[in-house]
């Protein structure tokens, strides 16, 4: 199993793509990993510590939200 903060990074990533799967699959992606990219900025800007596989597993989980976002979508139409 994942250390709890790559854990907490995935489900971050899977929240926020699957809230904006509305803009759809490709944009939820995106906006997800730009922000766990941006985390890790931030955190290398002195304000926590950076870590690459935390961006990775944001981005990871954004794809798996939007897919998520996708699949639901299927069943309701």
């Amino acid at each position: 199993m994942p250390p709890i903060d790559k854990q907490a990074h995935f489900w971050w990533g899977w929240a926020i793509a699957a809230t904006a799967y509305q803009l759809g699959l490709v944009v939820a992606v995106l906006v997800a990993a730009t922000l766990g990219a941006a985390k890790e900025i931030w955190d290398r800007n002195g304000h926590g510590t950076p870590d690459v596989k935390d961006a990775i597993a944001t981005a990871v989980g954004g794809l798996a939200g939007a897919i998520a976002g996708a699949l639901v979508t299927s069943l309701v139409h």
